[in-house]
């Protein structure tokens, strides 16, 4: 189920005329960790804000600990490995980027972002509610981007696993 907020927008960008549409992207993909995104961003050439929502997720743990006891010929000693899942709720982000585009002319134009990032709770991929941004991409055409995003505290708080996402954006107008 997908926040108001969300509806609330896409009413919104439906009243604006075709000019002011072109720089509005909606994106939707997929994290590391089994969940699924739905993104909306006002673009301009150099910055992005971007309004986010990222599903529940799970975190796969695997643990190893190291077990001795004590025997007549010495030690005896052995490696424990074990894995668990933990569930993960859902959050929604706000973000800002500087983004950088390369080979404005060219169809396939790379595309890096810098920015911050705050997050509506915390969990053990952002252990933080305000984190960093990073991200790279390929603008194809005119209309369409297929993005890599990392959020991270870089290392402020821990735990600090970070957030993988993969988007697909596409732009309203033209």
């Amino acid at each position: 189920m997908l926040p108001r907020t969300f509806w609330v927008i896409l009413a919104l960008l439906a009243v604006f005329d075709p000019a002011a549409a072109a720089t509005w992207q909606l994106a939707a993909g997929t994290t590391d960790s089994h969940g699924t995104v739905l993104e909306i961003a006002r673009a301009t050439p150099r910055w992005e804000t971007a309004l986010g929502y990222v599903t529940k997720q799970r975190v796969d743990i695997r643990t190893e600990q190291d077990v001795c006891t004590a025997t007549a010929t010495g030690p005896d000693c052995f490696t424990r490995k074990g894995t668990a899942e933990r569930r993960v709720d859902g959050y929604g982000y706000l973000s800002v980027q500087r983004r950088f585009a390369f080979r404005p002319e060219e169809r396939l134009q790379p595309i890096i972002g810098l920015g911050i990032v705050a997050n509506s709770d915390t969990n053990p991929y952002v252990s933080s509610t305000v984190a960093f941004s990073v991200s790279a991409g390929l603008r194809i055409g005119p209309r369409w981007t297929l993005e890599w995003r990392h959020f991270s505290n870089a290392g402020l708080a821990q735990p600090n696993l970070g957030q993988d996402i993969l988007l697909l954006r596409g732009r309203f107008g033209r």
